[in-house]
């Protein structure tokens, strides 16, 4: 029966909880939560097809969330528990996006989240 608890609770960490190691956070610890705003609007304003009155709104659901991560991101506590925090704030941006975004907009952000991802650390690293 332990064997089969510690199983299960190794395969929903590994499904469910990104792990991240230091060198791949450097990017967003040192950049502003404006910085990266910009840069994922830029990203989906292209991706998505976006019409200005969506990348207005995108923009500011990109900024405010954004904001929300900043004191998670930067502050001391442990990764894990961080990573924990960010995906439960990340999942309300998710949330928020579905209400603008068309649903074949939101597929395809869905689809995307490892693009951007690579997007945003190209724009910030450079």
């Amino acid at each position: 029966m332990m064997r089969t608890s510690k199983l299960a609770i190794a395969l929903f960490l590994s499904l469910f909880i990104p792990i991240a190691n230091a060198e791949d956070m450097a990017y967003l610890l040192n950049s502003t939560p404006t910085e990266r705003a910009a840069s994922q609007t830029r990203f989906m304003k292209t991706k998505l097809n976006l019409s200005q009155d969506e990348v207005t709104k995108i923009q500011e659901i990109n900024r405010e969330y954004a904001e929300k991560i900043e004191p998670v991101l930067k502050g001391s506590g442990i990764s894990f528990l961080k990573m924990r925090d960010i995906k439960a704030i990340l999942e309300q941006k998710d949330d928020t996006l579905r209400s603008v975004l068309t649903p074949g907009q939101f597929d395809v952000y869905t689809n995307a989240k490892d693009e951007l991802k690579q997007a945003l650390q190209q724009d910030l690293e450079h």
